[in-house]
């Protein structure tokens, strides 16, 4: 009897056993699924290093535009790439060498078809090389000795023109001329001139991107000093200040550049961002040459989240050249602009109007009007 107890008992704890194994297996089995679809869910490493030493990320945006120009004749529509923002992409790489040391190399390409500055009334479609260098570097950031950049990029005085805290400056800012640079004026009878608006209204930017070699301080208290020499014999020295207050913030620059087509430029701009929404942006320049060019430029602004989407941004402004071209020549720009955040697609839709009315002695000019309509979408 005791014998067949204990075959009955050794019996089931063999089924138990089996059970369990099953269970286990199961488990595995799910776990491995599990694991599987979570692999298959999980996103991909978007950028690898081929040196483990420095980190790399790829940025940029594309930014696509409807023109449209009406020159005082005709009225056309071209397809453009903004070129207040050129469509672009960068690539970054970092490596900390120590805590409060970091090298860095950049490349950055625009990659322009159709360019808004380049686009004519007899050139509606612009042929050739879309893609050009904007930033070719390496840098040396320390915290406490600050930064020291050697190749291609920004000058000292670049930006120097274009301080704007609006949120509008994709459909314009103080470089006007962007939008519509290479439409030409009309003479008094109808004809086409070798006069472009790109010729004719300036911000007198600094010295732009160049081959340099540019170090700046560490911010003290809001204020860095940058100064670089520059290609071809140039150089340039920058101020910049940005602060935030209890009422708002603060953007400002003033530059003074060296080339050897002028005896020297001086510009500089400033733009205050109120919490309430309300911004006023001011810009001015003077470059010492035979011609002596100069510029004014102003804008209102004021920004609010009306729609769930993101930050609507509207602005009015005003720009007045002499001497860009000829001497004697004046140039007085008008604009409005709104920009539409999408912040969920990482996008601004834009539009912006614009009139250009250029005045020249003995030689009556129609003015240009024109609208462009466009979204930037950044990655």
């Amino acid at each position: 009897m005791l014998k067949s107890q204990l075959g009955t008992l050794l019996e089931r704890v063999e089924q138990l056993e089996a059970k369990t194994q099953d269970a286990e297996a199961r488990a595995e089995a799910a776990e491995a699924r599990a694991d599987a679809m979570g692999s298959s869910m999980a996103p991909a490493a978007a950028v690898s290093s081929g040196n483990d030493k420095i980190r790399v990320s790829v940025s940029g945006h594309v930014n696509r535009a409807l023109l449209v120009v009406d020159d005082g004749e005709e009225t056309d529509v071209y397809h453009v790439d903004n070129d207040s923002s050129s469509t672009r992409v960068r690539v970054i790489g970092e490596g900390d060498v120590s805590p409060a040391l970091t090298v860095g190399t950049a490349i950055e390409l625009q990659l322009e078809s159709n360019s808004s500055f380049d686009v004519s009334q007899d050139r509606e479609s612009v042929s050739g090389d879309s893609v050009s260098d904007r930033r070719l570097e390496v840098y040396f950031d320390h915290d406490r000795a600050g930064k020291l950049w050697m190749g291609k990029g920004w000058t000292a005085s670049e930006d120097s023109s274009e301080m704007d805290l609006s949120g509008t400056a994709l459909a314009g800012y103080s470089s006007t001329a962007d939008i519509a640079g290479g439409m030409k004026f009309r003479d008094g009878a109808g004809m086409l001139t070798g006069s472009t608006v790109g010729d004719t209204f300036i911000n007198l930017d600094g010295l732009g991107r160049k081959n340099r070699l540019r170090y700046d301080t560490p911010s003290f208290a809001g204020a860095k000093l940058a100064a670089s020499s520059v290609e071809d014999g140039a150089w340039d020295t920058a101020l910049t200040y940005s602060a935030d207050y209890g009422m708002g913030s603060l953007a400002s620059a003033i530059a003074y550049s060296d080339q050897k087509n002028n005896s020297g430029q001086l510009n500089g701009s400033a733009s205050f961002l109120h919490n309430s929404g309300v911004s006023l942006t001011l810009a001015a320049g003077e470059r010492d040459n035979v011609q002596d060019p100069n510029f004014v430029y102003g804008k209102l602004g004021y920004q609010n989240q009306w729609f769930t989407p993101g930050t609507t941004a509207l602005s009015a402004d005003y720009h007045v050249t002499n001497h860009a071209e000829l001497r004697g020549d004046k140039g007085k720009s008008i604009g409005v602009q709104m920009v539409q955040n999408v912040d969920a697609w990482a996008t601004e839709v834009y539009v912006g109007y614009r009139n250009y009315d250029l005045e020249r002695a003995g030689a009556p000019l129609d003015e240009v009007d024109a609208v462009i309509a466009g979204a930037r979408v950044k990655f």
